[in-house]
């Protein structure tokens, strides 16, 4: 009996200290649950005023940048509010009640312009269109601001002029105000550069046009064409109005392009040679038509008398010379400046030819009569 009694009781204190326990839990639990919420709560209004605070100081910021932009509302917004009920009355009288609409036409135009110009600017775009749909739509403004200020029984010239400037003045120091920066100021030597620069890129231009138009084409097979262009130094010149670019070389750097100074020089001579009318007798120009080759004829001991280099070409000017004689084109005793002018040669090669020609290196006169 007292076994059963103990039991009961052992049972009845166990489920008290369940009870307990579970209490205990619930109860952890629910504060758990509202630390949790109450945490939650101070994020949330913390961030809120981050937010407010962050938009504080953006504000502040903006307001610190635009300054002197804020300055100018009143001056922007006061006569853009009165032309625009100025306009909307006249469109009223003109047009009837559709009228109201005619400051979307004189002055919502001008100032979509004049706005569109900073956001350009901001863009890295060009505003030179959108600076003259600025003016062109204020000086539209403008007119009928006038014609407005005319009209009535009180309209003046004065009210006409007065209503016209107010109209377009808000425009005008809204330009003002958002105007791009200036240029700085460069100095002297950054001029000069720069004017260096334009004009090296100006000569440039006009090689490359003048190549171009000298330049051939190599056509392919199939009927594709290619431009050559002829590579090395060359030098621009302008003659008779038309530009054309010559082969040169300059001291110290090396020819980057064919030299065929010496082959058009052949090629001439050997032109001169075939046009010859009938072939000559052998004679060597240097022996004086002595064939055994003595060195010691007058031509051999005149050709001494002058370079290697001028030497090898005298006999070539010679033939030259005796053709254009038997053709016409010089007379029978050309003189040593008609010699010259006809070979492109120094005065004293022409001089040295013109010896030869008259067989006699000892007389200075080149009018003596050649021998044929």
């Amino acid at each position: 009996m007292s076994t059963w009694a103990e039991n009961r009781r052992a049972d009845r204190q166990a489920a008290a200290a369940d009870e307990r326990a579970r209490a205990a839990l619930l109860f952890e639990q629910r504060r758990a649950d509202r630390e949790a919420d109450a945490k939650l709560r101070q994020e949330r209004q913390d961030a809120v005023r981050a937010r407010r605070a962050q938009s504080r100081a953006a504000l502040a910021g903006w307001l610190r940048a635009h300054t002197i932009d804020l300055l100018f509302v009143p001056v922007i917004v006061v006569p853009a509010v009165l032309a625009w009920t100025a306009m909307a009355d006249y469109g009223r009288e003109v047009f009837g009640p559709v009228g109201t609409l005619l400051p979307l036409f004189s002055e919502a135009a001008m100032w979509a312009f004049a706005f569109a110009v900073p956001m350009a600017q901001r863009a890295n775009r060009s505003t030179g269109w959108l600076h003259l749909g600025v003016w062109v739509f204020a000086a539209v403004a403008a007119a009928l601001n006038f014609v407005h200020g005319l009209a009535g029984d009180h309209g003046g010239v004065g009210r006409g002029v007065v209503m016209a400037l107010v109209s377009v003045g808000g425009v005008v120091v809204h330009q003002l105000v958002t105007a791009a920066p200036g240029k700085p100021r460069l100095s002297r030597a950054e001029r000069d550069a720069a004017r260096l620069q334009r004009l090296a890129a100006r000569r440039v231009l006009a090689v490359r046009r003048t190549a171009l138009r000298q330049a051939v084409a190599d056509l392919s097979p199939d009927g594709t064409a290619t431009l050559v262009h002829r590579p090395g130094l060359v030098g621009f010149r302008r003659r008779f109005l038309r530009a054309r670019l010559v082969p040169v070389t300059l001291p110290g750097l090396p020819v980057t392009g064919p030299d065929t100074v010496g082959d058009d020089l052949a090629a001439e001579i050997g032109e001169y040679l075939t046009a010859l009318p009938a072939p000559r007798p052998a004679t060597d120009i240097r022996t004086g038509g002595n064939t055994s080759g003595n060195a010691e004829t007058p031509h051999a001991a005149l050709l001494a008398e002058v370079p290697a280099k001028i030497a090898d070409r005298v006999p070539g000017y010679v033939a030259r010379v005796r053709a254009a004689i038997d053709s016409g084109e010089l007379p029978a005793h050309p003189s040593q400046n008609a010699v010259r002018k006809f070979l492109h040669i120094r005065g004293e090669v022409a001089a040295v030819v013109c010896r030869v020609l008259t067989h006699d290196p000892g007389d200075d006169d080149p009018r003596q009569a050649v021998t044929t």
